[in-house]
């Protein structure tokens, strides 16, 4: 018995084996994929499914002996019903981090490029962070939703199939879309709009995979042995057989044949009747095929494409770089035409390529050099440089064009970044200065009836407390003013709009200009003020003496803020530079606090302090340095700086001046200071719209003895103006209705042809660059921009009623 039994214990494990095989491997599985994604899959007029997957699967049946029941679909609803457990296996699926949680992955069969196409006419787009603003269209439960959604851009737009998206760009419904390339290029083709739109370089290559359910082993291998047993051979036919073999290459080999059946004919013939001339065809030939080896390597190995193509547009030679250039076989281009293969119809700027092609040969002398965008066979836009040699047969017509090109794509792309670079900052600096322009008059409005009531109040306060708390706010608000103008002379130098204007100027006068205003200010803060003026420095010099004042005075402001106790000194000097010219040297030193070492050029910086200590003991912007050199260098000189910690600094601008003649002596100042003596009473009309303006002019003016009437707006300025005679207009610029400069402009018209003329000025807020010169030219007589004291107006209404005494 024990015999007997050892005997059936292989028989009975066979059977064991058998039975668990039996159970193992199943009658039949239900494979589920997207239904739209050729050429891999998709559904033929008949419904049925059709494509590379289809005959794989067909292939894999053969090789197991299980029936695979295909089930094609969109592609959401795939994945839907594939986790809801309705399928057994999933394919044309791509590996990503989500979808690892769920499933199990036989290795890639398919490497897969995702690019975003774009429409044609827009730019800019280039990579995932360029999406945003833009609405992505993608397909519903692609992979490349996870992969956008990673990189933060949410504005999609799912369709059902690949198909569906690209039928919505044919109607303009959609401008930018991501895809899978090989189904992209696809669907452009069929709709015709390849050349509507243009892609980026892949967002990222994915591979597509089988999957089964996290976890089922069992199948996994099943599926992927399977699909071992089909030889390369076999999957490669099935490629060929949807991809198709071209009918040129076979009729190429046909032809070839017959070619060579005849050179062997006619070399036969040759041997027959000239055999004498053996040796020297032997010779000929191998220096022909020495010849022609030479060159074909030549050819094949330059890394340009070389092309030659008929007056038709047939190609009748590309080498082998234009070939993976083009990304085309010799058989899919070779007796093909240009148009249609490697050159679109137009180019993305609108250029009408097919009538380039015939232009080329109709006058070939105008196209030795050109640049024009192909098409590769992906569809991807390319920039080429061509050189185009005409070949002319044997009557002298040119009957084909030899062209060699190189790709310029890359840099066509850094110059269009370029330009678009050089637009977004132009684009933001006219933005910016408007932008600036509008915040100075919104602030200096309300600044105008905080400067003019505290000055007046200063002015007519009694001696106290109250009377010193209105200086303090005055000198605030100048504060602040001075802080708005450095704003905008930083944005107007950044802008290239701030503009120097060199006049004959007097070193000496801009010498007690600077000490009057500093003078006060530095002995009440208990500091020595020492001024000196080299005495070789010429009389007149040549530059623009109100931006060496500003210099001159950010130094001075500096040297005053950071010094407690000692002296600040300010000289001025000169020396004859090789030119002819004079270097002037404006030297600003004090005993200050000084500057630590690595700080030096980080103080010309815009907006930067030494340190943050500074900027919350002192206060500040920490513009005044930046914009001081920043005038120094337009004007073609340089600011430096020189200090000891503890010790103090020392400041040295130095500015290239031309040479001139004596000037009157105080005839060019560089500040005109008018004396506000009194004068007589005026009749005033005050055109402004601003209620507590308003206020505070004729808070000021009535205080003189002065008449006044007001306007809220242009139009009730010239109707007063008609109704009774004045003798000075105050004008606003920005009021409702009608402004300052239309209420000028009626007020001058209706003065045509008679002696009347009323002074007017304009008191406004705008008080950028330019500005004064834009009111004089609409007729205005002077021009005060806001925030004004009672001084200034004063001093104001006494010049021009000089003027018009005068």
């Amino acid at each position: 018995m024990i015999k007997l039994a050892l005997r059936l214990i292989p028989c009975l494990t066979v059977l064991l084996l058998w039975a668990v095989a039996a159970q193992a491997a199943p009658s039949s599985i239900r494979v589920v994929m997207d239904d739209n994604y050729p050429p891999f899959i998709f559904k033929a007029d008949d419904g049925r499914p059709h494509g590379i997957l289809v005959d794989q699967w067909r292939l894999w049946e053969q090789k197991t002996g299980v029936k695979a029941e295909l089930h094609p679909m969109p592609w959401a609803e795939a994945q839907r019903r594939m986790r809801a457990g309705e399928f057994d296996v999933i394919d044309t699926i791509f590996k990503t981090d989500e979808r690892l949680k769920y499933y199990d992955f036989t290795p890639p069969y398919q490497t897969i490029d995702v690019p975003v196409y774009y429409a044609a006419e827009l730019s800019g787009i280039r990579d995932a962070s360029s999406l945003k603003g833009f609405t992505v269209a993608v397909k519903e439960g692609d992979a490349v939703i996870e992969f956008l959604h990673r990189h933060d851009i949410t504005a999609l737009a799912t369709y059902p199939s690949y198909e569906a998206i690209i039928r919505a760009a044919a109607e303009h419904k959609v401008s930018v879309f991501s895809a899978d390339q090989p189904a992209a290029s696809y669907f452009l083709n069929k709709f015709g709009i390849v050349s509507q739109f243009r892609k980026t370089a892949p967002l990222y290559t994915g591979q597509l995979h089988r999957a089964v359910a996290k976890g089922n082993q069992e199948l996994l291998t099943l599926v992927n042995q399977g699909f071992r047993q089909i030889p390369p051979e076999e999957l490669e036919k099935i490629e060929q057989d949807w991809l198709g073999v071209p009918e040129e290459k076979r009729l190429a080999m046909k032809y070839l044949i017959i070619g060579l059946s005849a050179a062997l004919i006619i070399l036969m013939l040759l041997l027959a009747s000239n055999w004498w001339l053996r040796g020297m065809v032997n010779r000929k030939t191998a220096q022909l095929q020495l010849s022609e080896a030479q060159y074909r390597e030549l050819v094949q190995s330059a890394n340009s494409v070389i092309l030659r193509w008929k007056r038709d547009g047939t190609i009748t030679f590309i080498n082998d770089y234009g070939l993976r250039f083009f990304g085309f076989s010799s058989n899919e281009l070779l007796g093909k035409p240009v148009q249609g293969t490697i050159v679109p119809k137009q180019q993305a700027d609108g250029k009408n390529l097919l009538l380039m092609l015939h232009d080329i040969f109709e006058n070939p002398d105008d196209f030795q050099q050109n640049t024009n965008q192909n098409i590769t066979k992906d569809g991807r836009l390319v920039w080429v440089s061509w050189t185009n040699h005409p070949i002319s047969d044997q009557q002298g017509t040119v009957s084909e064009m030899l062209s060699v090109g190189t790709d310029i794509t890359e840099l066509k792309e850094v110059e269009s970044k370029l330009l678009l670079a050089r637009q977004a900052a132009e684009t933001a600096n006219e933005t910016k200065s408007l932008f600036l322009a509008n915040m100075s008059h919104e602030i200096r409005t309300p600044l105008n009836a905080i400067v003019g009531i505290n000055s007046l109040l200063a002015e007519q306060l009694p001696p106290g407390e109250l009377k010193e708390l209105s200086r303090d706010a005055v000198a605030a608000a100048n504060n602040l003013l001075e802080i708005i103008s450095d704003v905008l002379d930083l944005s107007r130098i950044e802008a290239g709009k701030l503009t120097i204007k060199p006049v004959p100027f007097e070193p000496r006068m801009l010498m007690r200009h600077l000490e009057r205003m500093f003078t006060a200010m530095i002995r009440d803060k208990g500091l020595q003020f020492e001024v000196s003026l080299s005495h070789d420095l010429p009389d007149c010099l040549v530059a623009d003496p109100a931006r060496i004042q500003q210099i001159a005075t950010n130094l001075l402001s500096n040297a005053v803020k950071f010094t407690e106790h000692g002296t600040i000194r300010l000289r001025l000097a000169g020396a004859p530079s090789a030119d002819g010219r004079i270097a002037l040297s404006l030297i600003v030193s004090d005993t200050g606090k000084g500057i630590m070492p690595q700080n030096l050029e980080r103080i010309f910086s815009p907006f930067e302090q030494e340190d943050l200590t500074t900027t919350r003991k002192y206060g500040g912007t920490g513009l005044g340095l930046a914009i001081s050199r920043l005038l120094a260098e337009m004007m073609g000189g340089n600011v430096t700086v020189q200090s000891t910690p503890g010790e103090g600094s020392t400041f040295t601008c130095t500015i290239p001046c031309e040479r001139y003649g004596r000037m009157t002596a105080g005839a060019d100042e560089v500040t005109v200071e008018t004396a506000a003596g009194p004068i007589r009473r005026l009749k005033i009309l005050v055109a402004e719209d601003s209620v507590v303006n308003s206020k505070m002019l004729e808070a000021i003016l009535r205080m003189d003895g002065h008449r006044i009437r007001f306007a809220v707006n242009g139009q009730q300025a010239v109707e007063v103006w008609r109704e009774e005679a004045f003798d000075l207009i105050l004008m606003d610029i920005q009021m409702p209705v009608m402004d300052g400069m239309q209420a000028t402009a009626a007020i001058r018209s209706a003065e045509a042809g008679s002696d009347r003329r009323i002074p007017i000025i304009a008191l406004t807020a705008y008080a950028m660059n330019g500005d004064r010169e834009r009111f004089l030219a609409a007729g205005m007589d002077d021009y005060l921009p806001k925030p004004v004291t009672v001084d200034q107006i004063r001093a104001m209404l006494a010049k021009a009623i000089n003027t018009q005494l005068s």
